[in-house]
């Protein structure tokens, strides 16, 4: 099916702005002054990248030709667009949104079958279906609009295995399925792992979910709408509820909007919420039932729609989609919200994708141009509103933690198999200052105790393990330290070489004389007190613990 074109969508709305021309989102020289903001220079712009986009650190070769030629930053963020290790940030950075990586769904690993050490495994293969869509959708630069119009979803051999899906037998890892229990060509909107997420009751409706797919689509959030209810009947009974819902102004309003969106959802509406029959089959027998439950005719924001096939259809060409997709692309890679004053700028990266017919990855490219994304530090001079808001230093999420420092020193923090960064049942992942879906839906912004003692427990578990392997064992390991030998103390080419080295891959700045003998004497207490291991260990981690390291 041929997904709308956001080009035709968008056009109206950008034919016919009258405000000042949008803000140039052209690749200017790192380092520019711009609205009070001092840019990162060319090897940490280089670092926030390849750590947005990939979630690993650039080379040492890659911070050296960006060094001597700052120009390249471009050409290499545009090869990192079409780099393999996209699709997986692009899951986590998503998931920072549509929290649907949860650690529980309504139904449990165990009515599957699953034994305990395997719900990890589950739930994450569940919670991603619908990330891993959007994320193929993007890293195959095909248009945003299949994300609600594609008539296939991405699946792993666990769902494979259990759900109505035509997963090629014997094959493993994400494919690119479609389901065969007759559910409509909606992309996200019919995946099993969204509404696992966002799930319903018998008196709620799916309202929740109608809510939901307004605030993640066209970032209207209905919930946050003021509502007073002083003069409301008692809204503990469901009989009063229903009345307030039937006769209160505010929630006639909100009811008005979300009811024949609700309505559409019907499919998916389960008869028993916590029964495995009802919950990973579509239902087309029930499609028109919403309408005479709810009383209403199934739409979208007025627009009548004939079930969630075209509702999908309907979203894809509402302006307000185009629209939304800048901003929560802008946000997440800014990690932090869209202020009132920067709308402006979200209006030219909305243009940017209606040109591109709805491709992220021009987004994408052009988010990274931004004055927000660059901005390194603030001049003295700035208003305190930019003040506040401005992330010049952010920390790093847990997911880009572990793939960073996985890739870094080959050490994986695990319990049996459950990643401890990426899981809140046995890991720490909300201690490391991030996202679980549910308790907690936005990342950590500023540094707290918990995130200070995981980064420490974090960066010893590696870089122990860099110096077993490599140092101790010799073994090939990601060869961190080569050249290097534990007979090599301060002074010798091979030990300051590699000290040298290691500052600058982990934090794209070059130690200065200083900052050198500084750790030069370190490590020469902790060699005559534990030996050459201990004191590479005890230098690594201090390396790992940086702030320079842990932050872009």
């Amino acid at each position: 099916m041929r997904a709308p074109s956001l080009a035709m969508a968008g056009l109206a709305l950008v034919g016919s702005c009258t405000t000042e021309p949008p803000p140039p989102y052209g690749d200017a020289p790192p380092q520019a002054q711009v609205e009070h903001r001092q840019d990162l220079d060319a090897p940490r712009l280089l670092r926030r990248m390849s750590l947005d986009l990939r979630g690993v650190l650039p080379s040492v070769e890659e911070l050296d030709a960006v060094e001597a030629d700052p120009a390249l930053v471009a050409d290499l963020r545009d090869t990192w667009l079409d780099d393999p290790l996209l699709e997986e940030r692009l899951v986590h950075l998503l998931a920072e949104r549509w929290h649907t990586r949860t650690d529980a769904f309504d139904i449990e690993h165990y009515d599957y079958g699953f034994e305990d050490h395997e719900a990890y495994a589950w739930y994450r293969s569940v919670g991603e279906e619908p990330l891993r869509l959007m994320a193929r959708v993007v890293v195959e630069d095909r248009s945003w609009t299949e994300v609600v119009t594609a008539d296939t979803t991405v699946a792993n051999e666990l769902l494979g295995a259990h759900w109505p899906l035509d997963y090629p037998e014997g094959e493993t890892g994400w494919q690119e399925v479609a389901y065969t229990d007759g559910r409509p060509a909606a992309g996200v909107l019919a995946t099993n792992g969204l509404w696992w997420r966002y799930s319903t009751s018998a008196f709620n409706q799916n309202r929740g979910r109608a809510a939901a797919m307004t605030r993640l689509l066209i970032c209207e959030d209905v919930l946050s709408r003021p509502v007073s209810f002083a003069d409301a009947p008692n809204l503990l009974s469901d009989e009063g509820a229903a009345e307030a819902i039937a006769t209160e102004p505010a929630c006639v309003s909100c009811h008005a909007t979300l009811e024949p969106i609700a309505a559409t959802l019907y499919g998916f509406f389960p008869l028993e919420q916590y029964n495995v029959a009802e919950a990973d089959t579509y239902h087309p027998e029930r499609e028109l039932q919403g309408e005479a439950d709810l009383g209403v005719t199934r739409a979208w924001y007025g627009t009548p729609v004939d079930g969630l096939g075209e509702l999908g259809q309907v979203i894809a060409e509402d302006p307000r989609f185009a629209r939304c997709a800048a901003e929560s692309f802008a946000a997440a890679l800014w990690r932090r919200e869209v202020a009132l004053d920067e709308q402006a700028h979200i209006d030219a990266l909305r243009d940017e994708l209606v040109l591109a017919d709805g491709r992220i990855k021009p987004l994408l490219r052009a988010i990274t141009q931004t004055p927000a994304y660059r901005a390194g530090s603030l001049s003295d001079d700035a208003p305190a509103d930019l003040l506040d808001r401005e992330r010049t230093i952010r920390l790093l999420p847990p997911d880009v933690l572990r793939s960073s420092l996985e890739a870094l020193t080959g050490f994986r923090w695990t319990t049996g198999d459950v990643p401890l960064l990426d899981e809140d049942s046995d890991g720490v992942r909300i201690l490391a200052g991030g996202v679980d879906g549910e308790e907690v839906q936005t990342p950590q912004e500023e540094p707290g105790l918990t995130w200070a003692l995981v980064g420490a427990e974090l960066a010893e578990g590696a870089a122990a393990h860099a110096v077993q392997t490599e140092l101790v064992a010799e073994e090939p390991g990601v060869q961190l330290f080569a050249g290097l030998t534990l007979d090599d103390r301060p002074g010798d080419t091979p030990f300051d070489g590699t000290l040298e080295q290691l500052i600058w891959q982990t934090t794209a700045t070059r130690p200065d004389a200083q900052r050198l003998d500084e750790l030069h004497q370190l490590w020469l207490a902790m060699e005559a007190d534990a030996g050459a291991a201990e004191a590479w260990t005890a230098l690594l981690t201090l390396l790992l613990r940086d702030p320079e390291m842990v932050t872009t």
